[in-house]
């Protein structure tokens, strides 16, 4: 009998790393602040606020998103700031005037040879060159400003009477203002209970992974479901999987540690080993959801939210969107009859590996930087007994765990 052969997974292990430097690049870095910002997280609050602006633009003014170019500008905006996040912002944007093509060329080629075998790179080059004047270009700015306000404003409170923090606060202001003609934005800027919505959001920067135990660069819950979207979308395209399964898997892996937001980041061992804690959680966060989060956001957030979070490793999906999910053990009975677009599938299964891969560059990094501990250790080396051999789809996907050995 012959050895099945596996396709590798173009995603490597190089823009991984280069993923988790941003969570390296402190932000603010020439202003007082009471809390680090760092790029990452940042990066991963203002897709979630893009998120909230397109749902509401769908729901108040029946407005038509195009989620998979809204999810491929961000990448590309991202990418971007990965490669040239070094330069300031002020500096940034006067350089855009006058060298955009060059800057974009630069961050074209530093990314050429983890980009290339997706085909992205000509898509990008003419992104960054020229950005399209359409819908979801515009939630992409205004989230970005939304974010970057976010974060200034704790700073500014700190210390208002610091030189330049009053210029600051206008500037960034006056930028919010420009989007006020989005219904998500005077939506944000008019009623509290929104705004505290994206609050709560943004508070999971401040709740750090792993703890109980010293890693660099930490991370947070919110940087760390970045991670794991943008790994769910980029292998969802190795696996080969229907455009709104590779949605579901970019915007479920955003949103599955949202209940966290309320309960913390509860370790897995007190949650698997304590008997009944983990149903007992499960229910606690759901009512803690429906409670802050749910009953202040359009009908259209609400059925993402329950869908996205509830069982959010389980494979399943829905015949309509009124009927509650279907369940299918096997993920790979999952791939082969469920993969449909009408069908809404999320392949939980994929997900949790997806999961378990950010979890494991989490420790692995750290450990690579020389802070270790038998917690970091024990994990890492449990994620790679689980995951090393995983394959989907003729996909091997544990080529990427075995790549950081």
């Amino acid at each position: 009998m012959e050895d099945k052969i596996l396709k590798t997974p173009r995603l490597s292990s190089t823009l991984l790393r280069k993923i988790f430097v941003s969570a390296s690049i402190r932000r603010w870095n020439d202003q007082a602040c009471p809390v680090e910002f760092v790029e990452l997280d940042k990066q991963a609050h203002k897709m979630v606020i893009a998120y909230f602006l397109a749902r509401f633009e769908e729901y108040r003014n029946g407005a038509e998103i195009d989620w998979e170019k809204l999810i491929c500008f961000f990448c590309f905006e991202f990418f971007e700031r990965m490669v040239l996040t070094d330069i300031k912002p002020p500096v940034f944007h006067k350089l855009q005037k006058h060298h955009r093509n060059e800057l974009a060329e630069f961050v074209v080629e530093a990314l050429r040879e983890d980009l290339e075998p997706y085909g992205l790179l000509t898509s990008l080059q003419e992104y960054l060159k020229n950005p399209p004047k359409c819908l979801e270009v515009d939630i992409l700015r205004a989230s970005h400003f939304y974010a970057s306000k976010w974060e200034f404003d704790i700073i500014y409170n700190f210390n208002p009477k610091m030189y330049g923090v009053e210029n600051i606060k206008k500037i960034i202001d006056c930028e919010v203002e420009q989007f006020y003609h989005l219904a998500g934005m005077s939506e944000i800027v008019l009623y509290q209970k929104s705004k505290e919505v994206i609050d709560m959001f943004g508070q999971l920067r401040f709740q750090k992974r792993w703890s109980q135990t010293p890693r660099v660069p930490e991370t947070s819950v919110l940087g760390h479901t970045l991670v794991v979207a943008m790994s769910g979308y980029l292998l969802s395209l190795d696996l080969g999987v229907c455009k709104q399964m590779r949605l579901n898997h970019f915007l479920c892996g955003l949103f599955h540690d949202l209940p966290e937001i309320l309960t913390r980041d509860i370790i897995s061992p007190i949650k698997h080993n304590v008997k009944g804690l983990d149903e007992q959680i499960k229910r606690i966060e759901r009512e803690a959801v429906q409670e802050k989060i749910l009953a202040n956001v359009p009908p259209n957030v609400i059925a993402d939210i329950e869908y996205f979070t509830q069982n959010e490793f389980s494979n399943r999906y829905k015949l309509d969107s009124s009927f509650a999910p279907i369940y299918i053990e096997s993920g790979e009975e999952f791939l082969r009859e469920f993969d449909k677009d009408e069908l809404d599938p999320v392949c939980g299964e994929f997900l949790k590996f997806c999961d378990h891969l950010s979890a494991f560059l989490e420790a692995r990094i750290s450990i690579a930087h020389g802070i270790s501990s038998q917690d970091l250790i024990q994990g890492s080396e449990g994620i790679y007994q689980k995951c090393a051999s995983k394959e989907m789809r003729g996909v091997d996907l544990g080529a990427i765990i075995r790549d950081f050995e």
